[in-house]
């Protein structure tokens, strides 16, 4: 089966040496990729166009490499199904149906609609990965150009600008794109819906308690739900973001935690967004203690150079969101752990928990307070769009709409109950 490798890339250049021979030797003016996502073959041999595709997104520096590992992730799960169905990747037949796109497009949607395997989102992105690879080929001559990949269209592609205007605008996309179909009800960033605060507290109440998860998972939990940071985010904390932390002069009991692009220490975010984070002072005391504590400095003293200022180590002195790792992330083996020992102790709906459903637990909580104290819907959209350093102000209006709409069906039910309540009695009189 396929594999998906990460390599450190360390970038060489030819130089030819007095005795005519060619010297490879290490290239000062390009950086080091750590991390450099490489697909093989069952047989062990590359892939070596998707590879250098990867390469070469990784090196230009006009592309993430997080979005370049998303891609490469992509990809590996189509090279496994490739070796499945014995079909090579440029096999492209006159019956449409044969063509080796129109049949993986095919089985993704199968995946998604028969088996539920597959999240509509995961299934679009996974398609749409797929495209880019061929499309750069066909630019690269990779694949015949006169090859029929696959029919372009227009699409009128609908959004909401920064300052809160409709707009809308055409995009180019193909007959082979899989539609991103929202799951039944409204959800959240992600896809997610949020805890519910009798769930959030016995959630955390768990893993408040020695022995269910390790210290640094439960705290990671509570920066997500007491101040809606991104795992990624708060994986990448460090000790001198607590150190430059600014106390709010209006809001006694809160602090900012500066984050992103800009500020020193850097810390990661979403899009490279640079904010601040609200946190609330307990929490803030709690960090401050765990990271001068004996059992983090034991990690530091394993950890390297690179990671010696992040709060929460492994106990290997690791990264939670290191990816060299085949299996996954650290943090996201700890989710998996977690859901099944809450699961195992009668919490139902950590079945389907996940870590981002800590923001939208936030979210949610603080766009509700903001609007039942009063505050007009614009200003809480700005506040709450600062707050969760969202990029766009369409995603924040998500947040602002889904506790509405709660109020809404939470209204009509209780009237429904007490509507209910008043038949049941009268029917009950009149059979007395």
């Amino acid at each position: 089966m396929a594999s998906l490798e990460y390599v450190d890339y360390a970038p060489q250049r030819a130089v030819i040496g007095p005795d005519g021979k060619v010297n490879w030797i290490p290239d000062r003016a390009s950086r080091l990729v750590k991390s450099l996502p490489q697909i093989f073959w069952e047989d062990g041999t590359p892939w070596m166009e998707v590879n250098a595709w990867a390469h070469g997104r990784a090196t230009s520096g006009t592309t993430d490499i997080k979005t370049v590992r998303s891609n490469q992730g992509h990809l590996h799960k189509y090279a496994q199904w490739l070796e499945d169905e014995a079909v090579d990747w440029r096999h492209f037949p006159m019956l449409e149906r044969d063509r080796v796109l129109n049949r993986w497009r095919k089985h993704l949607i199968y995946l998604r609609d028969e088996f539920g395997l597959l999240q509509p989102s995961t299934a679009t992105h996974r398609m749409n990965a797929t495209i880019q690879f061929y499309r750069h080929a066909r630019v690269h001559n990779l694949v015949s150009r006169d090859l029929p990949l696959w029919h372009d269209k227009q699409v009128l592609h609908r959004f909401t600008n920064a300052q809160g205007f409709e707009r809308a605008m055409l995009v180019s996309s193909t007959d082979l794109s899989i539609p991103n179909r929202s799951r039944e009800g409204f959800v959240l960033e992600g896809g997610l819906t949020p805890l519910t605060r009798d769930q959030m507290r016995e959630l955390l109440t768990f893993t408040a308690q020695a022995g269910n998860v390790a210290q640094e998972i439960h705290l990671m939990l509570l920066l997500g739900f007491y101040t809606g940071a991104r795992v990624a985010t708060i994986t990448d904390l460090k000790r001198g973001t607590l150190q430059n932390a600014v106390a709010d002069p209006g809001t006694p009991g809160l602090l900012y935690l500066a984050v992103g692009p800009g500020h020193r220490p850097h810390v990661n975010t979403k899009f490279d967004v640079r904010g601040r984070i609200i946190i609330p002072d307990w929490l803030y005391d709690a960090l401050v203690e765990y990271a001068g504590s004996a059992a983090r400095l034991k990690r530091e003293a394993l950890a390297e150079p690179e990671h010696k200022e992040l709060i929460f180590l492994t106990r290997f002195g690791g990264s939670y969101a290191n990816r060299d790792s085949l299996s996954g992330t650290a943090i996201d083996r700890a989710m998996v752990e977690l859901r099944r020992t809450a699961t195992a102790a009668g919490m139902k709906f950590a079945k389907h928990f996940h870590f981002h459903m800590t923001r939208a637990t936030f979210g949610t909580w603080l766009a509700s307070v903001l609007l039942e104290q009063g505050h007009n819907a614009k200003a809480v959209l700005t506040f709450v769009c600062e707050a969760m350093l969202h990029k766009d102000i369409e995603t924040t209006l998500r947040y602002i709409k889904f506790v509405e709409r709660t109020r809404i069906k939470i209204k009509v039910a209780n009237e429904f109950t007490q509507a209910f309540v008043g038949l049941n009695t009268r029917l009950g009189t009149d059979n007395a």
